[in-house]
């Protein structure tokens, strides 16, 4: 498969904890932004197939249904979208109006992901969040009515703690399709980097993460800190966590087509004044994709067989990491018979673990 990522960086206010290219912009994202992306999206030199398009940010609700219904005719012009791809848009629960809901379906929209982060008005206070509690209910609402595929975000770690239980039942008892649930960091460089003081220890942590898949015990718990009812997986980011192929277009975005990760400039006016332009791009080496590639996979629940990884790179899983493969399952951190690697519990909960052994130990 081959992923499309649109980055929209544009918030109505940015959160105190988020380390994303975006800035705060009153009205509408300007058109220039929206002309120059649809330019880099024509002048992209790769792959011609899209079998999932993301809109992420930033807040690409933000964006009217006449500007992303540009970027869409782009990117179905450039790219040739598959039938059946999955087309996500980030919304904010704020933006979520029934009229917009039912312009994001007609506009080909097939995915729609909220992001929610809690169901209590303290906590979206703490977290700095300019939705509350009943805008998120609303916002579920009416998503639920129009998209059968669509996600919500949740963070936990924020204060009080106490509140994520509440939140985690009520998120059970929608029962979307997919959740997402992360924990809150302290990023250098934001606001929140001055409140390191308040953040949860490992073992709060790990505890608000346990309780996350008790109370989505319906859901598979497919990726580290993602959820989902049957068959809603979200496509688009196992391409990232199979270590796939992707187009990113907007400032910051990153591409990884041909063995070589590039990113775009991530200031607005350098983006527009050459979209398209890398800021920085790397070729990696064989033996540093066949690391990233078992990094990834064990992020997912399924892992890596030695079929896949014998078709991917015509060599061997026992021979390349055989032994350190045996090593994580000495520690528990990985199932392993020879034909497929896959992580335990505790590999999901220690999962830096698992990446720092194949670091150091590589593939020839």
């Amino acid at each position: 498969m081959f992923g499309v990522y649109i980055h929209i960086p544009f918030c109505r206010t940015k959160c105190p904890y988020c380390d994303f290219v975006s800035l705060p912009v009153k009205g509408d994202p300007p058109d220039a932004f929206v002309e120059a992306l649809c330019r880099e999206i024509m002048a992209f030199d790769g792959p011609d197939r899209a079998d999932t398009l993301f809109f992420g940010g930033g807040t690409p609700s933000l964006v009217p249904p006449a500007g992303l219904e540009r970027v869409l005719d782009a990117v179905a012009r450039r790219f040739l979208v598959a039938p059946d791809a999955e087309i996500t848009l980030e919304a904010n629960p704020d933006d979520v109006t029934a009229d917009k809901v039912s312009a994001w379906r007609g506009l080909g929209f097939n995915r729609l992901s909220l992001g929610v982060q809690s169901f209590d008005d303290r906590v979206l206070a703490w977290l700095g969040r300019r939705h509350d509690a009943e805008g998120a209910r609303r916002a579920v609402a009416r998503t639920a009515a129009v998209f059968d595929n669509w996600s919500m975000d949740l963070i936990f770690g924020g204060r009080p703690h106490d509140a994520w239980g509440e939140t985690l039942r009520e998120t059970a008892a929608l029962a979307p399709p997919h959740v997402s649930a992360y924990g809150l960091t302290f990023e250098e460089g934001t606001p929140f980097a001055a409140r390191r003081d308040q953040a949860v220890d490992e073992d709060t942590a790990l505890a608000l993460y346990r309780a996350a898949r008790r109370a989505l015990a319906a859901h598979d718990r497919y990726e580290i800190s993602n959820f989902c009812l049957s068959g809603r997986a979200c496509r688009h980011n196992l391409v990232y966590w199979r270590n796939g192929e992707y187009a990113g277009f907007g400032p910051g975005a990153y591409c990884f087509t041909g063995g070589v990760r590039a990113q775009n400039p991530s200031d607005l006016d350098g983006y527009l004044r050459a979209p398209g332009e890398k800021s920085e791009a790397l070729a990696l080496t064989p033996p540093e994709i066949k690391v990233e590639t078992l990094i990834q996979h064990f992020r997912l629940r399924e892992g890596l067989t030695a079929d896949s990884y014998r078709e991917r790179f015509g060599a061997s899983l026992e021979a390349d990491f055989g032994a350190v493969l045996a090593g994580l399952k000495g520690r528990g951190l990985l199932e392993w018979d020879g034909r497929a690697a896959r992580p335990t519990v505790a590999g999901f909960e220690l999962n830096n673990e698992i990446g720092l052994a194949l670091v150091g130990e590589g593939a020839e």
